[in-house]
């Protein structure tokens, strides 16, 4: 007896075939599909828990900064503090508005001194400055090299100074000669809230500091102070009384927080805050709010000379 194997069971050979094909084709798209959203779902979820413990070390700054042990209390000069925790990381960095350089009320040499580490050309940094210093001032008269209406118009640009105070630090950007790279790094350095013709040297940061007293040098203007207190930021502690400011004090802080969650996820806050002084039921009041860090971040290798490790004063239970 012979078999004879007909077209029709030859074509649904190759229907098998190809419904399998396209199955196996569905089944893996499926699978790669689910990789990749529950990649997203957990670098959703990493990024959130790294977000709340960055909020949890801005909470924990301002309780460190109330106390009123000045060995207790942390400094607000540029020092980053280190928290180990489980499966995470936060380091937190306080700096004093005091020592920085108020884009308001800064001196001539000081804003020259900061302008001058971002802008090499000695002209440029002139007309840069004294476009600054139009802007803030209440008149219309030009400065040498400065910028009031005419040139901004003579720039086709829709606006003129403001001559009144700064409001925020971003209306920098809109000074003539102002550029997002000159902007960007000098932004750590200035803010609105010291009200001061000079940095505080005892809270301004080392990176600060450094620039400061390089621009003093090349002017051969020695200033003792200033030397002593840049010396004083490579010891292990610093000054602490110097760097933390009194408790009670009506001062004013940039809080920077980062944590890193299982050495990937990082989220950032950078928190203005203003002391309401030690009787007042709300500590602190928030001025600004960001997140993300501007500048480097806190865990960059160069921030490694300001790092100090905070251990046994948290305890971890594994219930939670």
């Amino acid at each position: 007896m012979s078999l004879i194997r007909s077209p029709q069971s030859g074509l649904a050979l190759v229907i098998v075939l190809w419904v399998l094909t396209l199955l196996t084709l569905m089944a893996g798209s499926f699978a790669m599909t689910m990789r990749r959203d529950n990649s997203v779902s957990l670098a959703l979820k990493n990024n959130a828990e790294a977000l709340a413990q960055a909020e949890s070390g801005i909470i924990l700054a301002q309780f460190m900064l109330a106390q009123t042990e000045p060995e207790l209390r942390w400094q607000a000069d540029g020092t980053v503090y280190r928290l180990l925790k489980p499966d995470s990381e936060v380091r937190i960095r306080i700096l004093s508005e005091a020592g920085k350089i108020d884009i308001n009320t800064s001196n001539e040499t000081q804003l020259t001194a900061l302008l001058a580490a971002v802008v090499k050309d000695d002209w440029e940094q002139q007309r840069l400055l004294n476009a600054i210093l139009d802007w803030r001032d209440a008149d219309d008269d030009t400065r040498t090299l400065g910028a009031e209406r005419r040139q901004y118009q003579m720039a086709r640009l829709s606006y003129g100074p403001s001559n009144q105070a700064f409001q925020t630090l971003e209306e920098l950007q809109l000074v003539l000669g102002m550029n997002e790279a000159i902007f960007t790094a000098i932004q750590p350095f200035i803010t609105l809230y010291s009200g001061q013709a000079e940095v505080n040297i005892n809270t301004a940061s080392p990176e600060l500091l450094s620039l400061l007293a390089s621009e003093l040098k090349k002017r051969n203007i020695q200033d003792v102070a200033l030397e002593n207190r840049l010396a004083k930021t490579g010891e292990a502690n610093g000054d602490a009384e110097a760097g933390a400011g009194l408790a009670g004090e009506s001062e004013t802080y940039t809080i920077l927080a980062e944590a890193m969650v299982h050495g990937e996820a990082v989220a950032g806050l950078e928190v203005v805050v203003k002391s309401q002084g030690g009787e007042a039921d709300m500590p602190y009041q928030i001025l600004d709010w960001k997140q993300n860090v501007q500048g480097p971040s806190l865990f960059d290798e160069a921030m490694g000379y300001a790092v100090i490790t905070i251990q046994d004063e948290f305890r971890y239970d594994d219930r939670y």
